[in-house]
């Protein structure tokens, strides 16, 4: 009876090994650690070095998520759960990447929660827009050096310390991070973002253009509009309040009406930006007053209120002898500010011819 039982000892002890060994075999993915250069977008020839860390298991809606923040279209896609290779170094509060089969990135998460399935072992739940990404995508940390992310954190402090209104210690932080890492946008952002707000415009435009230098950095959407708004109303200031020679206006036009376009190529619907646009092609040496017209209507649309922008277009129509418009956008002007001297000096004239 004993040799039985010992038979049957044996084999359940082969089938128990066998069933560990080929659940190990399916909890290690293939990819797991692999490195890869995950590229921001289609055009991008430089990346980020990233870490493949796990796979999407699922995509679902996440009742957390602002509603007024994503789009329509993105609403059912903002909540996943990924299966990771391993749960070192990976906590609450981090952000990872999904990137498609080109190594494109396409959704960025901020991980929630890190726990253990029986069934898959380490996972994370995460928020996000992830419109574009499918079960199945990988999921890819950023790989950085220890000075890197040494920036990063000093980073971090500087934009805890901007919030709470401590300005000394945010900019002390934000060049502690620029020893550690001189590339660092965010940084140079941030400081230029500083300067701009204390009227220190060499300054500001000095840190602004070296965020630009590595704008495929920046992730954040709203990040690259606002350095490139922060650049062109540094242009902007700088051509029209500052004494400085007509051929470095000229440049600085020029300069600010690029950053301009490309600011509203990522928000077309950003009311100062066309305003700067419509300054810059009204006053320069070479005017256009077609392309200033335009971007100063579509200010008054998006902004009824704006004096300044009501204020320009009826000189403009003035000045091109029209004078029924000119009296209309006058008009419109004192409505809002009865005491503004330009506006009243536009209307008495325009009535008068």
């Amino acid at each position: 009876m004993r040799p039985f039982i010992s038979i049957i000892a044996v084999f359940i002890y082969l089938a128990c090994a066998l069933a560990d060994a080929r659940a190990a075999s399916l909890m290690k993915l293939p990819g797991e650690g692999r490195r890869l250069r995950a590229l921001y977008h289609e055009a991008d020839a430089i990346g980020w070095e990233c870490v493949e860390v796990g796979k999407i298991v699922s995509i679902s809606t996440s009742e957390m998520t602002d509603i007024e923040s994503v789009s329509s279209g993105a609403r059912g896609k903002t909540k996943l759960s990924a299966r990771l290779y391993s749960d070192e170094g990976i906590k609450a509060g981090d952000e990872l990447y999904v990137v498609n089969e080109n190594n494109l990135i396409i959704a960025k998460m901020e991980v929630k929660t890190v726990f253990n399935s029986m069934s898959l072992g380490p996972m994370i739940l995460a928020f996000g827009n992830f419109r574009f990404a499918n079960e199945g995508d990988r999921v890819v940390q950023r790989s950085e050096g220890a000075q890197a992310k040494d920036a990063y954190i000093h980073n971090a402090k500087g934009d805890f310390h901007r919030e709470t209104g401590q300005d000394a210690e945010s900019i002390a932080s934000y060049k502690r991070a620029l020893e550690l890492d001189t590339g660092n946008p965010e940084a140079h952002l941030r400081l230029g973002q500083r300067y701009l707000k204390d009227d220190m415009l060499p300054f500001a435009y000095k840190e602004l253009s070296e965020a630009y230098k590595s704008i495929s950095r920046l992730y954040d959407k709203e990040d690259r509009f606002a350095l490139l708004k922060s650049l062109s109303e540094t242009r902007y200031r700088e051509a029209y309040f500052s004494y400085i020679k007509a051929d470095l206006r000229e440049k600085y036009i020029k300069e600010g009406i690029k950053y301009s376009k490309e600011a509203l190529a990522l928000y077309p619907n950003a009311p100062d930006v066309h305003f700067f646009l419509g300054t810059f092609y009204s006053r320069s040496e070479e005017p256009d007053d077609r392309k200033a017209r335009d971007h100063l209507v579509t200010v008054t649309e998006l902004e009824p209120g704006n004096v300044d922008a009501l204020v320009m277009l009826s000189e403009l129509y003035y000045k091109h002898r029209n004078m029924k418009k000119a009296a209309h956008y006058s008009t419109k002007a004192l409505e809002l500010e009865p005491g503004h001297e330009r506006a009243r000096y536009i209307l008495k004239n325009s009535e008068n011819e």
